[in-house]
């Protein structure tokens, strides 16, 4: 039974069997979400799922992120899922290099925060949590993989959170087959229809997702069954399956530079590259055009998004963003820039067209094609295959390393933000994290 496989992986996953590789890139990612999540502390979703998860009370088992207070765990899986992933800036992944490639949603958003919460109510040490997110990542990027389609975050974040808690919970191997049964039937999966142009807070389900993995867990901890899974379809490739623990999914990560759907990087890229190479600034620049896939990227011509979820899908107004201030953080996609006229003036000037070359790269790769027009007439191109931060064009330490401490820093302060960056490198040392919960516990300077 291939799902007996899975839940043998995640028993059998230890610290010390981990290839150093892996720990490495596994504390870059809990770094990396950690990061995202204080960045968006004052983020309106997130505070309108702190409220409600405080009204429900219940057992104080875990903490919220940045207001201190405690709730069952599976209510902070939720909230803290929400607070990794409203800005749009969590990892994601296209497949390890020599695996076939196709977007396989955004793992880690859903897995560290899920981690965490249940970390904290079992007193884990910091190995445990790295191992239950190694776990986490390795099985929602492989049910990703089996299905072989671009997938929503929440699908198989479910599997990705249910691995992860059942590893902290130290569930047995039949208990994790029917944590993962209970994922299955549980799982979200929302329609595409109205996430271009007119999406809100849910965007990809993902707290859906960490909420659900997490359940499910405690649900077959406490004597609860479900029917098989996916992963004993007959039709399913079971490649995947056979990769677990001896291929790391996890080092195929890609870790973003903007606050934008993973779409938008290479024609983010495209432009910065271009005005930083020709000393163009936005009043040179006559216009910009965007060659994109007719099946997606055209979907993001929105000019005017109405709020910060549907200004990540708005390639125009992303654009705009980055010839305004040369960046795009949640700085530029926020609340109070959604009617910025310098941003709305700058998105006028993109204009979207299909591209059959960028078309033809899809599944694959999200590439993009960017031409910029001067207003004395020079026009400048560019072709990003790989948008950067993929692991054939990625980010350095350095550069994440400044991103967490970019986006840490504006929240809590330079020095605090050093500490915990300091404490998440040696994360395999601490015996409890609550160490690393004390950290972020509270936001406010």
């Amino acid at each position: 039974m291939s799902t007996k496989a899975v839940a043998n992986f995640i028993a059998e996953t230890s610290f010390e069997k981990l290839p150093p590789e892996v720990v490495v890139q596994a504390k870059k990612a809990i770094r990396d979400v950690i990061g995202v999540s204080i960045a968006a502390h004052k983020d309106r979703a997130v505070q309108a799922s702190r409220r409600m998860a405080v009204s429900r009370g219940g057992k104080k088992e875990s903490t919220l992120i940045g207001i201190g207070m405690k709730v069952p765990c599976e209510m902070a899986a939720f909230v803290n899922t929400v607070m990794a992933s409203t800005l749009d800036m969590d990892d994601g992944s296209m497949g390890l290099p020599g695996h076939p490639r196709v977007h396989r949603g955004h793992p880690g958003g859903i897995v560290i925060p899920s981690s965490l919460a249940v970390a904290e109510r079992e007193g884990a040490t910091g190995r445990a949590l790295i191992e239950a997110v190694v776990a986490g990542y390795e099985v929602a990027l492989a049910t990703a993989w089996m299905i072989g389609v671009t997938v929503l975050a929440g699908r198989t974040g479910t599997y990705g959170a249910a691995a992860s808690a059942a590893k902290l919970l130290g569930l047995s191997r039949e208990e994790i087959i029917s944590a993962l049964n209970i994922a299955e039937a549980h799982c979200p999966s929302p329609t595409y229809a109205f996430i271009w142009d007119q999406t809100d807070m849910t965007k990809e389900a993902p707290a859906w997702a960490a909420m659900t993995g997490v359940t499910a867990s405690l649900l077959a901890q406490a004597g609860f069954r479900g029917a098989p899974t996916i992963y004993d379809l007959p039709e399913s490739d079971k490649k995947p399956i056979a990769a677990l623990g001896n291929e790391w999914e996890i080092l195929g990560l890609y870790f973003k530079s903007y606050s934008a759907c993973r779409l938008a990087h290479a024609s983010i890229d495209g432009v910065l590259e271009i005005t930083k190479e020709h000393e163009l600034d936005a009043q040179s620049i006559s216009a910009i055009t965007i060659g994109c896939s007719p099946q997606k990227g055209l979907n993001m011509s929105n000019s005017r998004p109405a709020n910060i979820w549907q200004a990540q899908y708005s390639i125009p107004f992303i654009i705009g963003a980055a010839l305004v201030d040369g960046e795009v953080g949640p700085g530029q996609i926020a609340e109070d820039r959604l009617g910025d006229k310098l941003i709305l003036h700058e998105a006028e000037k993109v204009k979207l067209v299909a591209d059959s070359e960028v078309d033809a790269l899809l599944p694959d790769m999200f590439a993009g094609r960017v031409e910029v027009e001067t207003k004395d007439g020079r026009r400048f191109q560019t072709f990003k295959r790989y948008p950067k931060g993929d692991p054939e064009n990625p980010l350095a330490e350095e550069e994440l390393s400044d991103k967490f401490k970019k986006l840490v820093t504006e929240v809590v302060g330079a020095n605090k933000a050093e500490e915990l960056a300091m404490l998440i490198d040696r994360l395999e040392k601490l015996d409890n994290i609550e160490g690393l919960i004390e950290k972020i516990r509270y936001l406010d300077k």
